[in-house]
């Protein structure tokens, strides 16, 4: 019995692959998504988890302790989007 490459090729379903993984940079305007990846929780999280979880990334990330100020406004906008306090679109940068 021989195997034909090709025919193998063509027989097989195509299953559209999903990304396990987030890409990187930011979106123009935050999404909630986004929002949940930078703090590192669902994006249901009730608000005390929200503001638990800006807590523990800001301390890593603040501009006092060495931190990225642009990081920390992004962090910042994170938990303003989750928490529905949007102030406009996008960060001061």
């Amino acid at each position: 019995m021989e195997f034909k490459h090709g025919k193998y090729i063509k027989a097989r379903p195509v299953v559209p692959r999903l990304r396990r993984f987030y890409e990187g940079g930011f979106q123009p305007s935050m999404t909630r998504r986004e929002a949940a990846l930078i703090l590192g929780i669902k994006e249901n999280s009730p608000p005390d988890k929200v503001r638990e979880a800006h807590r523990k990334v800001m301390v890593a990330n603040h501009p006092d302790a060495g931190g990225s100020h642009y990081l920390a406004s992004k962090i910042n906008e994170a938990k303003d989007v989750l928490l529905g306090k949007t102030k406009g679109s996008g960060s001061a940068f």
